[in-house]
Order: structure tokens, then C-alpha cells, then sequence
């Protein structure tokens, strides 16, 4: 061995040369498959699937929690809740009305669940004698009306005297007076309840309005919140 060629020290790299380090391959870079780096996302049936799983019971909750509300607010004790026999004429005919009817003395109205026929209007006068044998005396001029009403609907009703009003031909709108229940009659129909389908005669309706006032029209409620109907009257 010639003092050029000495051995390498032990724990030393041999040196390569330029024509071996070219040759060497490159460490190949770890490539990452696309299914990978995606994992972990849902993908978009998935995502319906995970929307479905967590939103199952809240849509029946829903329906249930409507169902409860309606039969609260009937009482749970109105038929028509399960009604489906009904045609789409007989539905509209027993609904409600939207906008207020006009009749005439003799011809049948409803509002709401109750029927009204007005059969007579007495002429104004100052004075009248109730059920007691008691004169009363108006301040303007007292007017009276009387109907018959009929229950159409399926529970019972009353009729509430303070509902009604009589209107003038300058669209004055009065109330019946304090007396109404002085009249005779008054005592079987505005202290009970009427039936379904069962109807009140004669019922009385007492007036005091201003003297010399022209009355067209009497407007009828089944509540004081319907929207009630109105009569022309003579």
C-alpha cells in the first residue's frame, strides 16, 4: 500500500464520487391518495343521511305539539275536528262568513252558529210598560225589535242582547238599552242557553235612540267579534 492509498479511518463515509451520486435514485415523495385527504368529510349523501338521522323525531314532535295546541283551544270537545265527510260546498257553507249579508223583515240570515229572522219592528215611542207593569221612559225614543234565532251549529249558544245594534240612515250606530231586560220575554232568552238546532221566538230587542232618527238596518251578531249580518228594516 503506497502512501496515496490509505485506508479510510474507522466510523468515516466513504466519499463518492460525482458519477455515483447522479446515479443514486431520489427518495420518492409520499404521495397522498385524494380518497385520503377527503376522509373525514361527509360527502353530500351523507350529509342528507346525518341531516335525516338528527331531524327524524323533531318533524312528528312538530305535528304532535300542533295537534295539542288545536285541541286546547277547541276544549277537545268540537266533532268537526275529525270530520273529513264533509263536501268542499257543505265546508263552505258552514264556515264562517267572511263578509257581512244583507236580508230583508221575513228572510233567514246566519252569522256564526246562529240563524236570525226579524218578524217585526214596533214604531218609535216614549214610553213603554214592562214585564213588571212598570212604565220606562226614554231619553230619546225607544224602538223594538223582535227575531226568531236558531241554533245551527253543534254546541249551545247564547245570545247576547249587547251584540246587536240598530243603525241610522247617517250610519249611527246604537246599542240596546238597559231595559232590554224589562221586556217581556227576555227572561227565556237571554239567561239560557239555546240548543243546537232548537230556535227562540219573539225574541226582544229594545232601542233608545235619538228622537226623530231614520233607522235603516239592524246588524246581528252571534258574537261580538263575528262578522255579523245585517237587516233592512222598513
Amino acid at each position: 500500500m503506497t502512501d496515496q492509498e490509505t485506508a479510510p479511518s474507522p466510523g468515516s463515509t466513504p466519499l463518492q464520487s460525482p458519477s455515483t451520486q447522479s446515479l443514486l435514485p431520489e427518495p420518492a415523495q409520499a404521495s397522498v391518495p385524494a380518497t385520503a385527504q377527503t376522509e373525514g368529510q361527509p360527502t353530500g349523501r351523507s350529509r342528507k343521511r346525518t341531516w335525516f338521522k338528527k331531524n327524524r323525531f323533531t318533524m312528528p314532535s312538530a305535528v304532535l305539539l300542533v295537534f295539542v295546541v288545536i285541541m286546547l283551544s277547541t276544549g277537545g270537545n268540537d266533532p268537526r275536528i275529525f270530520d273529513f265527510t264533509s263536501t268542499p260546498l257543505q265546508s263552505r257553507a258552514e264556515g264562517p262568513a267572511n263578509t257581512p249579508a244583507t236580508a230583508t223583515v221575513g228572510q233567514s240570515v246566519r252569522d256564526g252558529q246562529l240563524s236570525f229572522v226579524v218578524t217585526s219592528m214596533q214604531r218609535p215611542a216614549k214610553f213603554f210598560t214592562d214585564r213588571l207593569g212598570t212604565q220606562q221612559t226614554a231619553q230619546g225614543e225607544f224602538i223594538i225589535v223582535r227575531l226568531s234565532v236558531t241554533n245551527i251549529g253543534y254546541e249551545p249558544r247564547t245570545l247576547t242582547a249587547t251584540d246587536q245594534f240598530l243603525i241610522s240612515n247617517r250610519g249611527q250606530r246604537f246599542a240596546t238599552s238597559a231595559a232590554n231586560s224589562s221586556l217581556r220575554g227576555s227572561e227565556k232568552v237571554f239567561l239560557q242557553k239555546i240548543n243546537p238546532g232548537n230556535t227562540v221566538y219573539g225574541v226582544p230587542l229594545l232601542f233608545d235612540v235619538a228622537a226623530g232618527s231614520t233607522i235603516t238596518t239592524i246588524e246581528l251578531h252571534d258574537t261580538l267579534s263575528s262578522a255579523g249580518v245585517t237587516v233592512k228594516l222598513p
